[in-house]
């Protein structure tokens, strides 16, 4: 029976149930579209942190050359052995390499439990002295045996005894002895495997489970003049490699510009052919160091200036620090074991000589990237298991550089981040569905309330009705949810893509929907039945008295004055802490971003009290007496807007609350989608230096001068500097010390003008000062802050820069330091000193700019595609230069969470909040009709027509919506400073507050179509209204 009712009535009142289900309907698609939205994201994380890798692993040998030393170790009694017994201990050294081992030390440990028998120790049967103790353990420093040298295939019989204070198994207690040398080091381990040969080495990894390539790569330094080819010498210090065309195939940052790689053949780097007038066909003799030549034909001309995975050091001092060998030759992997390693090794073994530089072999591993789980997370699980075997593969002589489980590591941490800071973000849409639902509740239980008491008088009790409420709450919650899932996967799907969406688990996405839904229902549902559970509770007589509603708990307490406070004082708290600096991330050592997502809440805190203070202050002017004249009673329908106005001015106040929230929700998104957009700009315009960068690459036969930096001025393009920099490419001394730095040369006075800079990027003076000093006088140079603090340096002091150091012509130069920076925009492997352009050609007059940066003519995105577009098919027309933007630079170090599609998800925000908005208006003029059409049916009894009618509601509407509109604008502006400041940590540099005035009146002017279209609609309605209307019971 009272099912039946309330389905009839759901039926008989459709408008009505349409109104709250629309509510219901909303929430719940914007939770579940929130969900969806970071599974999407969450699942496309793994492939967007992995993609930049060339290489994912690098198994990197511990003892390259001369390493063939093996320890062979017996004991005598192996097993139980019984307290006072004597184990003898026999050691046999042994060298299998074909040069010798120098200074070979034999290091030997009796376990706890046993002591060294004076004595007993001998060499080849030749006692050694012994009566200091253990001669293998000598020492605080438990320095071994110095053997001296040992043959190639050579051995040394070392024996020695021990004696047991107790009993003891010995197979769990062994003696731990090792041996080391000159040439290796490391210490390696007694009875350990013989070591397996690197091609064997990479035959053996690639062969495992989810190991997709495994490839051998090696590689030596040489120093200048060890490249010739005829009479013509390479000055420069060269590198020569050791890998195949797999190799090249497995990175595409290895580029042939001529010719091929064959077995037998060699690569040239283009700098190097151009140098030496070599091309394909032709020789090149590699001088080795121990005196040796390799001849090498040359089969291909190769770039390799973006091959980051052969120069990246793997030096702790300067770990992954690219440090480019332009002077490079590459030979086929056998070439390189049978000719290069052997002469290193004759070079590393030769007493009274010391190689600087020993070779680097290693195997560079790829894993199945299809394999991998599209969240992080469980990725790098796998990633972790992949490297475990790996390292298993004939271990303990080499170590493991894991680079994608350090990303990935990253990229999960980075993960929860967003899915934290998105469902921040998503909060205060769920919130304003809940409000919404209240809203509605509210204007729709007083049409319900003679319904309820009519049903009072005929016999239903307080138990009758609520169960009438919550089946009529259960049966609205149940089908705006069905409908709010759809609605909230498919808005999902347009912004993120169906193939992303599609890429989550679909157990995930399940969970997520029902999540979705149990927070929509629990939100909207709550609001609902509570507001018709106090419409219920409230007292009706009989003769239907309309009852006052009893005033909101925020309006009794003046909860809205104590949240602005609370805010405030939360806010000063938060600034002089610094809280909202957090931890900015990075990949280079695996450390995610921490943005400080707890001081979201001060956004949302100030969005509710905003709105709320808003909403008491509108209501105060429109209870504000004014004089009445006798002209209002010449304009009736003036005085009946001032009167319906004043009588009604907390229902007005509260819609006008309801939509300034909306309009300050989709406000603050605005602002922050704008901010974070110009953050993003501004980060890459930082990394590229201006808006463009001009790369001559190593192929183009045509050497750029500083003065050609006029070519490149063409359609678009404004201001052109040249820029002379590299890694390594210098040595700084002060007049304490000394160290190889990354210096830069450069225009002063044009860097400044197309540049970047911030004051807070100097230490001791403004940018326009620092630059200026450098500018005005020739023999200055800038520091880095850190540099000139290991340099102890100061400004004023004198330093000797060593240019083109490592090449016969290098120079020294004496400059002085005019101010010290922290960092400068254009030089993503960093900079540690900048000198003038003008001052290094002139004491170097080979000077050859790296790259020039080009600034265009305005900040539009039209002119920067416009002026690479023309130098696309202008200068760089051949493919000599390379053409990089502001439009696609990324910090090589910056948090993955700057890429991501934060836009998308205020995009869903901002048009769920746009559709409640309209709902919202809909309700209030809707609610008119519903609450004073008997007012209404009086004043047409009375003579005033029905467009003045229509007239008065559109007024109403319209101030409804004029006040939401400008409150919501100043609280939304206020929530855009806490939503950009969070999000600091993201960028390099602090993110500008950008208020879109487009998309700020865009979301104004919806709202106010939004109230022309349904006070349109409510004038139908106005035109059908009878007299019977007061016999009405509802």
């Amino acid at each position: 029976m009272i099912a039946r009712y309330v389905w009839a009535d759901l039926i008989r009142n459709p408008r009505r149930t349409l109104a709250t289900m629309v509510g219901v309907t909303l929430g719940v698609g914007l939770s579940c579209a929130v969900l969806f939205f970071v599974d999407g994201l969450s699942a496309s994380m793994t492939q967007r942190a992995v993609a930049p890798l060339p290489i994912d692993m690098q198994r990197v040998l511990n003892t390259p050359v001369a390493a063939h030393l093996q320890l062979d170790q017996r004991i005598v009694p192996d097993g139980q052995v019984q307290a006072g017994a004597v184990v003898r201990v026999h050691l046999t050294v042994r060298n299998a390499d074909v040069v010798p081992a120098n200074e070979v030390v034999v290091r030997s440990e009796p376990p706890s439990g046993f002591a060294f028998m004076q004595g007993s120790a001998s060499l080849g049967g030749t006692t050694i002295d012994s009566a200091s103790g253990n001669p293998f353990f000598v020492g605080v420093s438990k320095a071994g045996l110095n053997l001296g040298t040992i043959d190639a295939g050579a051995t040394r019989a070392i024996e020695y005894a021990a004696t047991a204070s107790a009993g003891a198994d010995l197979s769990k207690l062994p003696f731990r002895s090792t041996v080391s040398s000159r040439e290796a080091l490391t210490p390696i381990d007694a009875n350990a495997a013989a070591r397996v040969e690197l091609g064997r080495l990479a035959a053996d990894i690639a062969g495992l489970d989810g190991v997709a390539f495994a490839a051998q790569l090696s590689f030596a330094d040489l120093p200048s003049g060890a490249l010739e080819s005829g009479s013509h010498t390479e000055p420069r210090p060269a590198r020569v490699f050791g890998f195949d065309g797999g190799y090249v195939g497995h990175d595409h940052t290895i580029r042939l510009t001529e010719g091929k790689q064959l077995a037998g053949y060699g690569l040239l780097t283009a700098e190097a052919a151009r140098s030496m007038g070599v091309g394909v066909g032709g020789r090149v003799s590699v001088g080795l160091p121990d005196g040796s030549q390799m001849g090498v034909p040359i089969s291909g001309i190769v770039d390799l200036s973006r091959a980051r995975s052969l120069f990246a050091s793997r030096l702790g001092n300067h770990f992954e620090v690219f440090q480019y060998v332009p002077a490079s030759v590459v030979v086929d992997p056998a070439m390189f074991a049978e000719v290069v390693l052997p002469a290193f090794e004759r070079a590393a073994t030769h007493r009274g000589e010391r190689v600087k530089s020993l070779p680097t072999r290693e195997v560079d591993i790829g894993v199945k990237r299809e394999l991998l789980n599209a969240d992080p997370s469980t990725a790098l699980k796998q990633t972790e298991r992949i490297g475990a075997s790996v390292s298993a593969v004939a271990g303990r002589q080499d170590f493991l550089l894991d680079n994608i489980s350090n990303t990935l590591s990253v990229a999960r941490a980075d993960a929860n981040v967003a899915k934290r800071l998105f469902l921040f973000l998503g909060v205060p849409g769920g919130l304003l569905a809940a409000m919404l639902a209240a809203y509605a509740g509210n204007v729709l239980a007083a049409a319900q309330r003679r319904e309820q008491a009519t049903l009072r008088i005929r016999g239903a009790s307080r138990r009758h009705l609520l169960a009438m409420l919550t089946l009529r709450v259960l049966c609205i919650t149940v089908v705006g949810s069905i409908v709010g899932v759809a609605l909230g996967y498919t808005s999902a799907a347009l912004v993120v893509g169906n193939a992303t969406l599609t890429r989550a688990a679909t157990g995930r996405l399940v969970a997520s929907g029902v999540l979705g839904t149990l927070i929509g229902l629990l939100a909207t549902g709550a609001a609902l039945y509570i507001t018709g559970r106090r419409s219920i509770d409230r007292e009706i007589n009989e003769d239907r008295s309309r009852v006052e509603a009893r005033v909101p708990v925020w309006r009794r307490y003046r909860l809205d004055l104590v949240g602005v406070f609370v805010v405030a004082v939360a806010t000063a708290i938060a600034v002089k802490a610094s809280a909202f600096n957090g931890v900015p991330g990075s990949v280079y050592v695996g450390r995610s971003v921490q943005l400080p997502l707890a001081l979201l809440v001060l956004p949302i805190a100030a969005w509710i009290a905003g709105g709320l203070l808003a909403g008491r202050c509108f209501a105060s002017i429109l209870r504000a007496r004014s004089a009445r004249s006798t002209s209002d009673f010449a304009r009736p329908l003036r005085l009946l807007y001032r009167l319906s106005m004043r009588r009604r001015s907390w229902a007005v106040a509260e819609a006008a609350v309801v939509v300034g929230l909306i309009v300050a929700l989709g406000t603050s998104l605005a602002v922050f989608t704008a901010s974070y957009g110009q953050a993003k700009a501004a980060d890459a315009r930082y990394v590229t230096g201006s808006d463009i960068r001009i790369t001559p690459t190593p192929g183009n036969d045509r050497t750029y001068r500083s003065a050609d930096r006029s070519e490149f001025q063409i359609d678009g393009v404004g201001t052109v500097t040249p820029v002379v920099y590299s890694t390594q490419n210098v040595i700084i001394q002060s007049h304490r010390t000394s160290d190889p730095m990354n210096l830069a040369a450069l225009d002063a006075t044009a860097y400044a003008h197309i540049a970047p800079l911030k004051d807070n990027q100097f230490s001791t003076s403004t940018a326009a000062r620092a630059i200026k000093s450098l500018a005005t006088q020739p023999d200055a140079v800038l520091l880095n802050a850190n540099q000139a603090d290991f340099l102890q340096a100061q400004v004023g002091d004198t330093v000797q820069v060593l240019l083109a150091r490592g090449t016969a012509e290098q120079v020294q130069a004496k400059l002085k330091v005019v101010g010290l920076f922290e960092r400068l925009p254009g030089f993503p492997d960093g900079v540690d000193a900048l000198m003038n352009l003008a001052k290094h050609e002139a004491a170097l007059s080979t000077t050859v700019p790296n790259f020039f940066l080009a600034q265009t003519v305005n900040a539009s995105d039209v002119t920067l595609d416009r002026a690479v577009t023309a130098l696309r098919n202008g200068p760089a027309a051949g493919g000599g230069l390379n053409i990089e933007s502001r439009a696609t630079a990324l910090a090589k170090d910056q948090s993955s969470l700057a890429a991501l599609n934060i836009r998308g998800l205020l995009d869903l925000d901002s048009t769920y909040a746009l559709a409640m908005g309209t709902v919202a208006i809909a309700i209030f003029v809707f609610g008119l009709l519903l609450q004073r059409r008997r007012e209404y049916v009086t004043l047409r009894a009375q003579g005033l027509h029905p467009r003045a009618i229509r007239t008065l509601i559109a007024a109403e509407a319209g101030t409804v919506a004029v006040a939401g509109c400008v409150s919501g604008v100043v609280v939304g502006l206020v929530m855009g400073v806490y939503f950009i400041n969070v999000l600091r940590p993201l960028f390099v540099l602090t993110p500008p507050y950008h208020v879109p005035v487009g998309s700020v009146l865009g979301v104004v002017a919806s709202v106010l179509v939004a109230t022309t279209v349904t006070s349109v609609a409510a004038s139908s309605l106005v035109n059908r209204l009878r007299a019977t209307e007061l016999l009405r019971d509802e």
